[in-house]
């Protein structure tokens, strides 16, 4: 039998409970332009104030930017890389699958971007294509995972 380095199921509930906030985080500061502290969360607080300086600050902008960026990566990377309660062959394969699917839809995402975007608008993209490969992964075997378990309740 081949082996598989991955990470034990208990690494799954990590990564999500670190995926699912920065991935928010994340949105919002790209919605923002990646410019730190969304500043329509901002609207409210008085300019002059000192937790409008902190949070309009460099530091904070570097210090949210990681905090995505690794957040996102690491959470995904747990949850795409965790054993399944019951690893079998047939999870194996649903596994390779959905890798596969997750690079073609990648590869054409690069293609077609390249295509489209030009300046910082392609930067824009590529900053979001860091993340795509692992992210298109997780939904694609998530719910190859989800028809599987269907298919097998529903023929018991």
């Amino acid at each position: 039998m081949k082996r598989i380095f991955l990470l034990p199921h208990s690494f799954k509930k990590v990564g999500w409970a670190i995926l699912i906030p920065t991935f928010i985080i994340g949105l919002m500061m790209f919605i923002d332009g990646c410019n730190g502290f969304p500043g329509y969360l901002m609207k409210g607080l008085d300019p002059a104030g000192g937790l409008y300086r902190v949070l309009d600050s460099d530091a904070m902008t570097a210090i949210l930017n990681n905090i995505a960026i690794i957040g996102i990566c690491v959470g995904s990377l747990f949850v795409a890389c965790s054993r399944e309660p019951i690893e079998d062959e047939l999870i194996t394969q649903v596994r390779l699958n959905s890798l596969l699917i997750a690079l073609y839809l990648n590869t054409a995402f690069i293609v077609v971007s390249a295509l489209c975007f030009y300046g910082l608008g392609y930067l824009d993209v590529m900053i979001g294509n860091i993340f795509t490969m692992l992210l298109v992964f997780l939904v694609v075997y998530e719910v190859k995972l989800w028809r599987l378990k269907k298919s097998l309740r529903d023929e018991e």
